[in-house]
């Protein structure tokens, strides 16, 4: 797999140009389309849902503006086809989109299939990283998530009322450096562990699913730790905490939510902290090399 390091932000076409976003499920592609709507106003964007209910919450909930055009995730040559057509210079790809579309070839194009092909193995990056080559190779710049989202991109800090106990920081000490490593193999972004001892490993069934698994394990008292690879391509992914993860952890009893600072986006970082007080729960967003050092 090969990472590209993220473009300068001056390198960026001219504003006045149409915006494109290949939108997965959850919140975050019409958070995004919201915050490019505020900042550059004068910007048509083109929002192209590749899943069902992303197409349905989108005609649902996006103004009229904003045109709309849905496709599979697989419809590669007609995604570009769209962008050309509408003069998209840059596109953001955000969201939610599950693994099992590859075990799907008729759902995949000519495009997609050539992409797959080309791939070392089916992680997440290693995909994303050739679709972002096949747009930037049609003109087409593809734009990290922070470039819009910056409010939801949190600092080291504690984030809740309840603090983590002296065992639970050394969970959360171990729980990064195993959790980077998983990353770093682009398998998941996410462990659940308890004394040290790991109880779930993030593969293709997200966070949330992994959480839920520690919890017929262990009983309560479980550590959740989710960061990004140390070269993670922030164009293409950034991991992101939602409402739904606090929901799971409560389900799970689990005690503490650790994120790496700046590198893991919040879905309403203030709604999430008030959840995770009201349900007993630590957020803490860390600096690993402050935590390993200590």
């Amino acid at each position: 797999m090969v990472c590209h390091p993220s473009p300068d932000i001056a390198h960026f076409s001219n504003k006045t140009q149409a915006f494109g976003v290949i939108a997965g499920d959850g919140e975050l592609p019409f958070l995004l389309a919201e915050d490019v709507q505020l900042q550059a106003p004068e910007r048509h964007i083109v929002f192209v849902p590749v899943t069902k209910a992303a197409a349905e919450l989108a005609q649902q909930n996006l103004p009229a503006e904003i045109s709309i055009f849905p496709c599979s995730v697989g419809q590669i040559k007609k995604i570009t086809q769209i962008f050309h057509q509408h003069q998209v210079t840059e596109i953001a790809i955000i969201g939610k989109v599950h693994k099992s579309v590859l075990l799907k070839p008729l759902h995949l194009d000519s495009i997609a299939l050539r992409i797959l092909a080309r791939t070392r193995n089916r992680g997440d990056q290693a995909i994303l990283s050739g679709v972002m080559a096949h747009f930037e190779a049609e003109g087409i710049l593809i734009i990290p998530q922070s470039r819009y989202l910056v409010d939801s991109i949190p600092k080291a800090g504690l984030l809740t009322k309840r603090k983590p106990t002296t065992a639970e920081w050394k969970d959360i000490k171990y729980g990064l450096e195993i959790a980077r490593s998983i990353a770093d193999l682009d398998i998941g972004q996410t462990v659940v562990l308890k004394d040290r001892i790991i109880l779930s490993v993030e593969a293709t069934e997200g966070t949330d699913q992994t959480i839920r698994r520690a919890g017929n394990l262990a009983s309560k008292g479980m550590t959740v730790v989710k960061t990004a690879a140390t070269h993670h391509d922030f164009r293409i992914d950034t991991p992101t905490i939602g409402c739904h993860t606090l929901e799971a952890m409560r389900a799970a009893e689990a005690s503490v939510l650790a994120v790496e600072a700046e590198r893991v986006l919040l879905i309403h970082p203030q709604e999430l902290a008030q959840l995770a007080d009201q349900y007993r729960i630590s957020i803490v967003v860390v600096d690993p090399q402050e935590v390993v050092d200590s």
